[in-house]
This record gives structure tokens, C-alpha cells and sequence, in this order.
């Protein structure tokens, strides 16, 4: 992270001095400058908690030495970046990898604001008025016009919005990390395939069982009316090649299967996303239910996530039952939805944080969550979780390295 955030600091105070550039290309080097260092100061402070605020290079040994920055501090400036950004930085509003080679956009840097602002409003920090900033970051992604969710195509078993999400080409993908498999080979894949699903002529010589589901994630979802757990759209439960049917009793993630990497090169091509449309508009809803109440604004941006996937119940009945709740039972049908369609988007861990509360789901009463207190939750390896659990701790290397950094309470 601080390899890249030097980067970025060398980058914003060196760009300046250019004289061979136009003004409006040193704005926009600077925007994705400021980006890529807001992108990394906040996996820091959501994960580490205070952290160094370093914003100048490092050109020698003098005051090489930083303290720890307090959490509100350094979200703050991560704002300030990304705000500069958004309204200096010149940068196109098109979807990632829509004639822009995968480089930052408007829509990435204003995604990031309101997915910043909605982390910062809840725990640790708690700055509530960050709210309404979350709102204003969503609605200008929302309201360019850039950005739509993928539809279902005629055939909702081989062409639904979910099998078309296997495409890096959409208006729904705002930031992705790219992929190559022609780029540098390597024994390791990015995303494999679980460990108990090894079909006969697997290419990997590795499978990882992070990449399985476990139960307590499968029955967020209602398998009745959620199209999102059927076989062969988010998750796949049986496969069939060269003829031969291969039953699991285990959900695997599907929109990242590619069957040529699982079955023959072992090197996936397919780009990980991981800020989509479907994202923002579910931050939208939180946002605004917080600030302005249930409006028909939120209920509709919720509508738009869960109707695409309870595809066969009337969006007007879906309407109905979130216009009568209240904000705070709102907000939990969001965190449910965020749950369910952000479940491969690595998104589950940052809501446990910010809002100190986890979900606990019941193989009798499938597509419901119960959100409970974090701290003193039992998971499901029977390990309780701590306050200090929510965060990492300082790395000893880097405690080492640098005599004024405190550890974390709890290591």
C-alpha cells in the first residue's frame, strides 16, 4: 500500500512541474493519481484503523518516521482527494474499459466517494453527516446516465444478466483489476475453484476453499424467488462436460468459471470486478433512507437490484412491501441485498465493520438474515468474534521498521 501511495505522492508533486503537457492532461494524471492514493488509504484505515498519513515523496532520511494519523483524519483527506478529483480532474464518464483502456473515470472516482463517505458514517469513525455525502456521490454516478444494470436476455437459463455478467464488457462495471492470461505465467491462479469440486481433467494445481461458498451465505438467498442461487447463475451446483454430469452437494461461484482456464491452461483471462452499478444504486438507498427517510427514490433503487433477481415476482409487490417499513427496517432489507448480490464482490467483511453487526441466516428460513451484534457472534468455525477482531495488526516488520508506530489493542 505505501509503495503505491509514494508512487502517487511523486506522481501529484512532479506532474505539476511538467512543462511538455497541456493543462488539461495534468489534471487528469493528477485525478488518477489522487485516485489511486485515496484507493489505498482507505483499504489501510478501514483495515489497520489509524494509520501514517504520508502525502509527500520521500526524498531522504529525515522524518521518515510517521505516527499513526487519527481514522477521521485520514478519511478526510481521502475525501479531499477524491473530490478534487471528481470536480478538477477532466476525467471521461464512460464505463470501465468503454473506450478509456481501463483507466480511471469519473464514475470510479465518484463510486469510490459514496462507497468512502458510506464506510466512514458507521463505526469506527461514526461521522453521520457522511450520510448525505454518500447520497450526493451515488446520485452523480446515477444520474450521468453512464451506468445501467445488465438486463436478463430471452433465455433466462443460458442468457440471464448474470450469465452476462461472465463479460468484462458492460455499462454495469464501473472499476475492475484486469486480467491477461498472456501477461506472465504463474503457477498460482488469481481465481481457482474450490477444493471439494475437482471434476476429472482439472487443469489447477491449486484450489482454494475461499472460493466456497459457505452454507450460511446460501441461505441469505430464497431459492423460490431468487434467481441468483439457481445452478448456473451466480453459483453453479453441477457441470457438465464432454458428456459427463458432475453433481455437487457444494454452491461454487460461477460467474468467475472459465472452462478453459479450469480445464486447460490453468490462467484465467476474465477481469475481477469489483465496483458495479448494482453497488452504487444499493449505497444510494442506504444513504438516502438515513438522510431523507424511506423515499421513493431508495425504494426504487432497492427495487431495481431485487427485482432483476426475484425476476418472476412483480416489481409493484417488491415496491409495495419496502414503501411501508421503516428506515431502520430498510436499511436492513439494503444490508440483506448488499449481502446477497455483492456476495462475490468482497464486499461482506467492510459492512461487518462499519455496521458491528453480523448475519446469521437459519437452513429453515432461507433468504432471511438476522443481524446481530458482532462482537460476541459465534461464526461458523464456533470462533467468537472480539472488538479486536476488526482489525488487522500492525505487521511486526513494519513496527520494526519504525519506532513510532503503536500496536493494535489485542496483539
Amino acid at each position: 500500500m505505501y509503495l503505491a501511495i509514494a508512487r502517487t505522492n511523486l506522481a501529484i508533486t512532479g506532474i505539476e512541474g511538467i512543462p511538455q503537457i497541456s493543462d488539461s492532461e495534468r489534471a487528469t494524471l493528477t485525478a488518477e493519481a489522487r485516485y489511486f492514493r485515496a484507493l489505498n488509504y482507505f483499504f489501510l484505515v478501514k483495515n489497520f484503523g489509524d494509520v501514517p498519513l504520508v502525502l509527500e515523496p520521500t526524498e531522504g532520511l529525515e522524518d521518515i518516521f510517521v505516527e499513526r494519523t487519527p481514522s477521521d483524519v485520514v478519511y478526510s483527506q481521502i475525501v479531499e482527494d477524491l473530490e478534487w478529483a471528481l470536480n478538477n480532474g477532466q476525467l471521461p464518464d464512460v464505463p470501465f474499459g468503454g473506450g478509456n483502456e481501463g483507466r480511471v473515470t469519473r464514475g470510479a472516482v465518484a463510486a469510490l466517494l459514496a462507497d468512502v463517505n458510506l464506510q466512514r458514517a458507521g463505526f469506527p469513525v461514526q461521522n453521520t453527516s457522511a450520510y448525505a455525502a454518500a447520497a450526493s456521490a451515488a446520485r452523480t454516478v446515477i444520474n450521468s446516465g453512464t451506468y445501467s444494470l445488465i438486463q436478463h436476455g430471452d433465455n433466462i437459463d443460458g442468457d440471464s444478466a448474470y450469465n452476462r455478467m461472465r463479460s468484462d464488457d458492460s455499462p454495469e462495471y464501473i472499476w475492475s483489476i484486469e486480467y491477461d492470461a498472456g501477461v506472465s505465467d504463474s503457477g498460482y491462479p488469481r481465481i481457482t475453484i474450490p477444493g471439494v469440486v475437482r471434476p476429472d481433467g482439472i487443469a489447477y494445481g491449486r484450489t482454494l476453499n475461499m472460493y466456497r461458498p459457505i452454507n450460511e451465505i446460501i441461505q441469505l438467498y430464497n431459492p423460490e424467488q431468487d434467481l441468483r442461487v439457481q445452478n448456473n447463475q451466480m453459483y453453479y451446483t453441477s457441470l457438465e462436460r464432454d458428456g459427463v454430469v458432475y453433481e455437487f452437494n457444494e454452491y461454487v461461484p460461477y460467474i468467475w468459471y472459465e472452462e478453459q482456464a479450469v480445464f486447460e491452461t490453468a490462467r484465467g483471462d476474465r477481469n475481477l470486478n469489483i465496483t458495479r452499478y448494482s453497488e452504487v444504486l444499493l449505497i444510494a438507498a442506504e444513504a438516502i433512507a438515513r438522510t431523507e427517510g424511506v423515499t421513493s427514490e431508495a425504494v426504487n433503487y432497492l427495487a431495481d437490484v431485487r427485482s432483476r433477481a426475484y425476476w418472476q415476482t412483480d416489481r409493484q409487490q417488491i415496491v409495495d412491501a419496502l414503501s411501508g417499513l421503516s428506515a431502520d427496517q430498510f436499511v436492513e432489507e439494503v444490508w440483506k441485498e448488499r449481502y446477497r448480490e455483492l456476495a462475490l464482490d468482497f464486499k461482506a467483511w467492510s459492512d461487518i465493520q462499519r455496521t458491528r453487526k453480523y448475519p446469521t441466516t437459519a437452513e429453515l428460513n432461507p433468504g432471511n438474515a438476522t443481524f446481530v451484534d458482532v462482537i460476541g457472534a459465534d461464526n461458523n468455525w464456533g470462533q467468537t468474534y472480539q472488538e479486536t477482531d476488526l482489525l488487522f495488526p500492525i505487521p511486526d516488520e513494519e513496527m520494526q521498521r519504525n519506532e513510532n508506530l503503536t500496536q493494535n489493542p489485542g496483539y
